[in-house]
């Protein structure tokens, strides 16, 4: 089997990512969205996430972005501000 690498997200990876996150926006709960986000949407988010230095990672098998992994504020609120909510998804070809 093909060794994962983990790597800094770029935003190339962005289609991969929308494709494995559309998949759970569809088939789960768990992303308590109703719809998947836009390419445009994912650009957003992608930058606030970097515009913060938080870690926004991809994992490849094969230089194919099979998950990412990332982290975002958890709340606005002053007293939140050192704690982060993370969230990994992987294509559902690469689970279990």
């Amino acid at each position: 089997m093909p060794a994962v690498v983990l790597r800094d997200a770029v935003p190339a990876d962005l289609p991969d990512i929308g494709r494995i996150y559309a998949h759970d926006v569809r088939t789960s709960v768990v992303t308590f969205e109703l719809e998947p986000p836009s390419l445009k949407e994912l650009e957003n988010r992608y930058a606030r996430i970097k515009n913060r230095a938080l870690p926004y990672l991809v994992a490849c098998v094969s230089d194919r972005v099979v998950g990412y992994a990332s982290c975002s504020p958890y709340r606005d609120r002053p007293a939140y501000r050192h704690t982060v909510e993370d969230s990994i998804y992987l294509d559902s070809a690469h689970l279990g």
